[in-house]
Formats: structure tokens, C-alpha cells, sequence
């Protein structure tokens, strides 16, 4: 017999006369038992509600040691048991509504170990089979590298629920930070990396709800990896997931030592509920123990804790504490009210990565004495390095004023100077500035060192005495400080005003030097070199003109010095670099449009490079460069012959491989091979073979997030990381169009275009992000800014395909609208901005937000800009002529745009032919 436990208040004389009529009453059937008490009790009311408590205590135990045997019963039964192709072998766990079993696949297709879940059968309800259709859809949602995912799911013939799932063999997190005895500052990084995947889980419109560290195991390779999203609630307006009865079945969500204050209330559910569990468990990892101890599960217990006790101050025995910032951290993640936590994991996890590169944590807000100390705790290295390096200039400076002083003696000691500068320019600008790039998380030092050398290379400018030789060498020392300033083929700091200033002061010395000695070839060796990087900057700053000029005069220089018997490699590889950006200059749309003389000096470039490498076969920039033009060749022909440039992107990847593993290792070469990546993605896409370019996607993402998660300020690997969001998002939503439908395949694309909306919807998100990234660190950048406005419609858009609107969104909308309409409207737009203003005032939903009328204007500007030479812009058009009632000119627009494509089989399933070809069908029927 179980054993109950007697009240406490009860005496000794009181339990034997207790226990004597509670086993008289439990030998009787169950129906007699009332009247049994009634009897014996004779009116002694707290004898019989002692009684009775004790006959319900007994019952319940009763039913919950059935309950347990029952299911001990189960799990013994599905030991061993078929569960479509896959074998049960073992129990691994149990939760709140199901069993987790190890099983392998065991049809013979292949081997692998995987996870099951299933329905526990006490507990099958209608509820928790609803509920357990719904876990499957979440995790079918969650594609991250670190949350556990979904593999496979069904029914079994005896209609068991089953969920299949990749088995992480992981330590608890808190367990695996014991026995790798971990440092504080380990744990922190681990956690950012949780924070990770609960912010992507967030974005894909998931909460989990059950944040804890049974749910977050640690794999051998320190990977954490999210489980059991079972309890996760999706984010959405139909409360589905509340109004199926799980209330009233019994179902516990949450785990209560993790559970936020408003979950305890039953109150709704946030993202900033999960950031409290988060909160919890980062307490957990820190101090080892919970911020608060709960006795009992009582509801009592529960509310009286968890939504009134303060937090126990957190200690730890490996002296983490004492300290204010990770304390202020924690508190504001523990915060009892949830607008005062943070909003997203995202922010709880910037907070940590603050305290740990020794920055200003929110949290906190210290004094400027706080701030100061921080700043000098983070640049400890750079502050050191710029004081040597200060130290070095002006010593360099002394020693010039030293020897200028000398030289009214002797000549000679001037000369001797100027060697002294040109060695100290070349070593701080060049080699220095080649080895910050390769670091991660470089920017601040760039900027410290341009701020620095800038302002010692102007005070020695004054140098009225300065000889040929020291101009040539402070005239390279600004182009080199242009390209660390704005390059857009390097890494820089993202200011072209500054760039094309230096530029400007490099190009004044040398010009002088050259007009005064014209056969110099040190001086005209600068004076290309200068002309060239002016070219490049001005190409990325929508000055065509200005950039070709400068870049055929650098030409014309650099011929010059070819002609020279001794021309190195070296020289062939700069001379072809230039010629390279010329071609880029030439094959812009708004440019020049001529796709022919780009792709003529992209293959003159590359006979540069092999020139090089037949005078030195191991000349590595020449093999480098041989790759990155090959892949721009595959560029100019991606727009109208996609099949032809996949060729080619994989050629250049070729070459890259071939390099030696310590080359590729750069970060201008991982750049490159995450860029060939996207780019073989897009040419897929465009053929519609749509799943191979989804795995491209993936392995260029992966590495653009590595090195944008190296760098928060690396604006480039920010905006690389755009591009790739909005050429995968691009490659989505034509994976749902229904005019790019295979009719062979035209019932697989239905069924499967509401699961691209999906997907492409989460794109959206984070490519939101992404630019919201963009204009912290750059905030007086417009055109993230006008990006984001157009991104915000969009998102919009598609999640208006499942749902209403409201005010709110209305309003955003309209917002957003506005800010397109004013860019769009000036008379210097882009056909950046045209295509996006265009575009979401010519798809926006709901449709009385839309203006054709104005989208018809911005597709007929950017026509005319880019020479109606390009069929995508003769695309849009043709669109804009149909969405405004003009199916005529919306059949000329399409035949003219499909006359600029060849014919090629091989590009018959090419996206761009197709819509054309639609827009036709749409026009004529019209």
C-alpha cells in the first residue's frame, strides 16, 4: 500500500485511531465508503475531513503509480518496435508530452542514428495530438546549426504521432562547463552562441518557452545545440495554440525554476520570456546554482518566488564576482516585468559580447569615468600600439627636422632622410595595413591607424625642403591611406570624401614631379597608381565618367612603363588590375552598358596575369587575380545567359581551390569563395534548379556570418551579407511564382510555394536585421535606410498573404511607402532605389496602398538609365504597363526584352525567358 502522509497536526493518540479507520474504510468497496465515515465519525467534522483528505491523497497516488507503471509498460513495448523505417532502441528522455527514444534507420537504405519522439499514450488527447502536429511544423521551420533538427515525421499504422530528429551526443550545458572547468569569459562566448539560435528561432516567429539546461546540450566540439521546441508557442494572431484545450487537459509548458513571471500568471508569451530563461540559465552557468530556490511546485510557491522574490546575488567560487557589469546584465535580463528585460536574445547576447570585447554594457549606465575605463581596457593593444606608433612618427619627424637641419652642412644627410620615410610609409601602410586585413575584427585598428598616420603624413607635407625622393614617398603614403580609407576591392573604413582627399594631395605631388621629370619611372610608377585608385573609389560612387577617365589615364601611364625592358610581374599584375576595373566601369548598367568591352577587358586583364606567371609561374597575386576574373567574366554573362556563367563560377572556383591551403586561408580569398559561392547559387536559381542552389546559399551564408560575427563593424561583410539575404530571397520567391512553373510539375509547385512564401518571409526578417546592423555602425549611410523601408513592404507583403492587416501594419506601411516615394522621386535616384520603389508600390498589399501610376514612372526611368540594354529592367516594365491597364506597351516591353536574350537550349528553363515569355501570354490574352 502506498504510504500517506498523515496530517501534521495530528497526535499520537490521534494517528493510530487515524490509521485504524483509514484501513477499516480502504477494505470497503469504494460506493460504501461515505457511509462508512459518516457513521463512525458521528459528527466529528475534523475527524471526517481528515479522513476524506486522506482517502483523495490515496487515490491520487493510486492513479498516479498506475499512471507510472503504464507507462513503464509503454516504454518496454516501443523498445524494439518499427516506427516507419526507423528501429526504437532505447529511452533517452521524457518531457512534458512525449517520450524521446534512441533508433537507427533500419531499412537498409542507410546507417544513422537518430532521435524519436512520440505521443505518450496516457496523455493522447485530441489536445497534445494537435499540439504534437504543431511541434512538427516548428521544427521543420528551424534550419540552424545550432538547434537539433527535423528529419522526418508521420504515423504509424496504429496512428502513433512520431517526430524523427538528428541526435546531438551532447553534455547539459551547465554540466559541460563543470568538467571542462571553463573560464568565465569561455562561458559568456558559449552563450552568445545560444542566444544565436534562440534569436533565429525568434526571426522564424518561434518561442520556445522551456529554455533550460536539460534543452541545451553541448557536443564534443563545444557546439551548443537547441532541443525540444514541444513547448514553443509560434508568434501568431490565430492563438491557436491557446485555445486547444491544453489548459484544461493539465498540460505544464514550462519547467518553473526557468519559467518567467508571466508565464507562472498565464499571462502571454514573448520573445522576452525566453530572454528570462535565458537570463536563468546564464545565472546557472556563472554561479552554478539558480538566482532562486523553489521548495515546493505549488502555484503559491511559484507566484510568491518567481514574480516577487528578488534574485539571490550572484557569486561564484572562481571569483567571477564581484563584478557590476555581468551583475547588471543579469538583473536586467531577470527583470520581473517584461518591457524592462531585454527584447530579444539578439540584444541580451550584444550586451554579453560588449562586456566581453570591453565595451559599455546597456545594462549599466556608468559615468563617463565608466565609459573611459572602458575604452582604455579595450584598446589596451591598439591605445599601446598608437603610442609606439605616435612615438615612431614623431621620432621619424624629429629625425627629419634633424637631418634637414644637417643637410644646410651636407646634401647628402636630406637624402638619407627621405630614405628613412620612405621606409617608415611602406612599412606602417603597407605591410602593417596587409596584415591588420587578415585579422578579424580589424576595423577599429584601421581606423586608429589612419586617424594617426593621416595627421603625421599632413604635417610632414609642410616640408618645404622636402627633395623628389620624399614626395614620391609620402605620395605613396596617401594612396595607400586612400585605399585603407575607401578601396572597395579591400577592407577600409568606409569613408570615400576622405579617400578621394588623400588622393587629391597624392596626385597634386606627383603630378609636379612628372611634368618636371617625365622619364622618372618611380614618379609615374605613383602617379599610375594614384590614377587608378581614384578610379576604383569613383566607380563605387556612381561617378562613371570620373572613374574611366582616371582609370584610362593610369592606363596610358602604366603602358609607358611596360615598354621597359625590365617590367616585372608585378608591373603586368597592376597594369591588368587597372585594365580590370575598367572593365567593371564599362559593363555598368548605368555606366557605359557595354557588357561586350568589359568582357574584352576582363579576358585583356587576364592575358596580363598569364604574362606574369610566364615570367614567374609562382607569382601569387597573378593566380589570385586569375580566379577573381574569371568569375567577373561569368558576372557579365549571368544577366543573359545564366547556364554559360555557371561554367565559368566554377572554373574560378577551380583556380581557387588550386591555390595553396595558406592562400586560401586570406580573408580576401574566403571572401571570394563564399562570393563564387552565391553567384553558382544564383545561376541555379535562375535555371530553376532551385535545391541545389539552396545548399549553395547555405555554404555562402555560413561564411559571410563567420566573418560578420568576427567584425560588428566590418560594414563590408555586412553588406555582402545583404546581397547574399536578397539573392536567396529573390530565388525563393521564384521558387513560389506560378509563371515560372514547370507544367509537368505544376501540382508539386502548388503544394510547395506556401512552404517558399514561408521561407522567404524569414529572409526577409533577417535581411531586416541585417541593415538595421548597417546603419548602427553607419548610420548617415541613406540607401540601407531606403533598402530597409523597401524591405519592410515586403515583409509585410508576405505575411499579409496569411493574414489581415491591422492599423499598426497600415501605418508601417504607409511609413515605409513615403520614404521610397521621396528617394524615388529625386531626380539623381538610382535604379537601386527606382527598382525597389517601383516594385513595392507596384506589389504592396493590401492593394489600396498601391500607386501604379508612380511605379510605371520609376520603371521607365530606370529603362531609360540603363539604355533599355538590360531584360530585367524591360521585365519590369512590361509589368508596370500591365498593373496599369496598358497591355500593349506591356507586350512591346516583353519582345523587346526577350530580343536581347540568345537562344540557347541550355537556357531554356532560365527564369528571366520565362517571365518574358509570360508577359507575353498575360499581354495578348488581355
Amino acid at each position: 500500500m502506498p504510504k500517506v502522509r498523515l496530517p501534521a497536526t495530528a497526535s499520537n493518540d490521534d494517528f493510530s485511531r487515524l490509521e485504524e479507520l483509514f484501513d477499516q474504510a480502504l477494505s470497503l468497496p469504494q460506493q460504501d465508503r461515505e457511509t462508512y465515515l459518516l457513521d463512525t465519525c458521528a459528527g466529528d467534522t475534523d475527524l471526517l475531513a481528515r479522513l476524506r483528505a486522506l482517502l483523495a491523497a490515496h487515490e491520487d497516488e493510486e492513479q498516479v503509480s498506475d499512471l507510472h507503471r503504464q507507462t513503464q509498460k509503454e516504454e518496454n513495448t516501443f523498445q524494439g518496435r518499427r516506427l516507419g523505417p526507423y528501429e526504437l532502441e532505447s529511452l533517452l528522455g521524457r518531457g512534458g508530452m512525449g517520450a524521446v527514444y534512441l533508433a537507427h534507420r533500419a531499412d537498409g537504405q542507410y546507417e544513422s542514428k537518430v532521435a524519436i519522439k512520440v505521443v505518450d499514450l496516457p496523455l493522447a488527447t485530441d489536445a497534445f495530438y494537435d499540439r504534437f502536429k504543431q511541434e512538427r511544423q516548428i521544427l521543420a521551420r528551424l534550419t540552424h546549426p545550432h538547434i537539433a533538427r527535423l528529419l522526418d515525421g508521420g504515423v504509424s499504422e496504429d496512428g502513433i504521432l512520431f517526430l524523427v530528429m538528428e541526435h546531438v551526443e551532447g553534455t547539459r550545458i551547465d554540466d559541460y562547463c563543470r568538467s571542462h572547468k571553463m573560464t568565465a569569459e569561455a562561458k559568456l562566448r558559449l552563450f552568445v552562441a545560444v542566444c544565436g539560435a534562440v534569436q533565429f528561432a525568434h526571426q522564424s516567429l518561434v518561442i520556445h518557452r522551456d529554455l533550460k539546461p536539460d534543452n541545451v546540450l553541448v557536443s564534443e566540439d563545444g557546439a551548443p545545440h537547441l532541443l525540444d521546441f514541444g513547448t514553443a508557442k509560434l508568434m501568431s494572431s490565430d492563438g491557436t495554440a491557446d485555445t486547444r484545450g491544453l489548459t484544461r487537459e493539465g498540460f505544464l509548458s514550462f519547467t518553473p525554476a526557468y519559467a518567467s513571471p508571466e508565464q507562472v500568471l498565464g499571462r502571454s508569451v514573448t520573445t522576452s520570456s525566453d530572454t528570462y530563461s535565458l537570463g536563468v540559465l546564464l545565472y546557472q552557468m556563472l554561479t552554478e546554482r539558480l538566482p532562486y530556490e523553489l521548495n515546493d511546485f505549488t502555484a503559491e510557491e511559484m507566484i510568491r518566488v518567481i514574480c516577487e522574490q528578488e534574485i539571490s546575488p550572484p557569486t561564484s567560487a572562481d571569483r567571477t564576482f564581484p563584478d557590476k557589469d555581468l551583475e547588471a546584465i543579469l538583473a536586467k535580463a531577470l527583470r520581473k516585468e517584461p518591457e524592462q528585460r531585454y527584447q530579444t536574445a539578439d540584444a541580451f547576447a550584444a550586451d554579453v559580447q560588449a562586456y566581453l570585447d570591453h565595451l559599455p554594457v546597456s545594462a549599466r549606465r556608468g559615468n563617463l569615468r565608466y565609459r573611459a575605463r572602458k575604452f582604455s581596457r579595450r584598446h589596451r593593444l591598439a591605445l599601446s600600439f598608437t603610442a609606439a606608433l605616435a612615438l615612431t612618427l614623431l621620432m621619424g619627424v624629429f629625425a627629419v627636422l634633424r637631418q634637414t637641419h644637417a643637410a644646410r652642412v651636407a646634401e647628402q644627410n636630406s637624402e638619407a632622410s627621405a630614405k628613412d620615410l620612405s621606409q617608415l610609409s611602406d612599412t606602417l601602410l603597407t605591410e602593417l595595413d596587409d596584415a591588420i586585413k587578415q585579422l578579424p575584427g580589424s576595423t577599429g585598428a584601421q581606423q586608429l591607424l589612419v586617424a594617426r598616420v593621416l595627421e603625421h603624413l599632413d604635417r610632414m607635407a609642410q616640408n618645404p625642403r622636402s627633395n623628389s625622393f620624399t614626395k614620391v614617398s609620402l605620395a605613396n603614403a596617401y594612396v595607400r591611406l586612400a585605399s585603407l580609407q575607401a578601396s572597395p576591392y579591400e577592407q577600409n573604413i568606409d569613408d570615400v570624401p576622405g579617400a578621394l582627399h588623400s588622393l587629391e594631395k597624392a596626385t597634386t605631388i606627383l603630378t609636379t614631379l612628372a611634368a618636371a621629370t617625365p622619364s622618372d619611372a618611380t614618379v609615374l610608377l605613383a602617379l599610375a597608381r594614384a590614377q587608378d585608385a581614384r578610379g576604383e573609389i569613383l566607380s563605387f560612387a556612381d561617378d562613371s565618367a570620373g572613374a574611366a577617365k582616371n582609370l584610362n589615364d593610369s592606363v596610358k601611364t602604366y603602358e609607358g612603363l611596360l615598354k621597359s625592358p625590365a617590367a616585372s610581374p608585378a608591373l603586368f599584375f597592376e597594369a591588368g588590375s587597372v585594365i580590370d576595373t575598367l572593365g567593371d566601369v564599362m559593363g555598368q548598367d548605368t555606366g557605359f552598358a557595354d557588357p561586350e568591352a568589359a568582357l574584352r577587358d576582363y579576358r585583356l586583364a587576364i592575358d596580363f596575369d598569364r604574362r606574369a606567371l610566364a615570367m614567374n609561374p609562382d607569382f601569387k597575386p597573378s593566380r589570385r587575380g586569375l580566379a577573381t576574373m574569371q568569375m567577373k567574366i561569368g558576372n557579365v554573362e549571368l544577366d543573359e545567359q545564366p547556364a554559360v556563367a555557371l561554367i565559368d563560377f566554377k572554373a574560378a572556383m577551380t583556380m581557387l581551390d588550386a591555390l595553396p591551403a595558406v592562400e586560401r586561408s586570406r580573408l580576401d580569398l574566403t571572401r571570394l569563395r563564399a562570393l563564387l559561392l552565391r553567384k553558382q547559387a544564383l545561376s541555379l536559381s535562375e535555371l530553376g534548379r532551385y535545391a541545389e542552389a539552396d545548399s549553395l546559399f547555405a555554404q555562402s551564408t555560413a561564411i559571410y556570418m563567420q566573418i560578420a560575427a568576427a567584425d560588428p563593424k566590418d560594414l563590408r561583410a555586412l553588406r555582402d551579407l545583404d546581397r547574399l539575404l536578397t539573392n536567396e530571397t529573390f530565388s525563393v520567391e521564384n521558387e513560389a511564382d506560378p509563371s515560372l512553373t514547370v507544367p509537368a510539375a505544376a501540382q508539386q509547385q502548388e503544394s510547395s510555394s506556401r512552404q517558399a512564401l514561408a521561407r522567404a518571409e524569414e529572409l526577409e526578417a533577417q535581411r531586416a536585421v541585417t541593415l538595421e546592423k548597417l546603419l548602427q555602425v553607419s548610420p548617415g549611410d541613406v540607401i540601407p535606410s531606403q533598402e530597409l523601408a523597401a524591405v519592410r513592404v515586403r515583409l509585410e507583403t508576405l505575411r499579409l498573404a496569411r493574414r489581415s492587416p491591422d492599423d499598426l501594419t497600415l501605418r508601417r506601411d504607409r511609413e515605409a511607402l513615403d520614404t521610397l516615394r521621396s528617394a524615388a522621386s529625386k531626380e539623381a535616384a538610382s535604379t537601386l532605389v527606382l527598382d525597389m520603389a517601383g516594385h513595392a508600390f507596384m506589389d504592396v498589399r493590401p492593394t489600396s496602398l498601391r500607386d501604379t501610376a508612380f511605379a510605371l514612372q520609376c520603371m521607365e526611368r530606370g529603362t531609360a538609365l540603363t539604355h533599355r540594354k538590360v531584360p530585367s529592367w524591360l521585365l519590369s516594365l512590361a509589368q508596370a504597363y500591365r498593373a496599369s491597364g496598358d497591355p500593349v506597351r506591356a507586350l512591346a516591353s516583353a519582345r523587346e526584352g526577350l530580343a536581347l536574350l540568345p537562344q540557347d537550349n541550355a537556357d531554356r528553363n532560365f527564369r528571366l525567358r520565362r517571365q518574358l515569355e509570360y508577359e507575353l501570354k498575360f499581354s495578348r490574352k488581355q
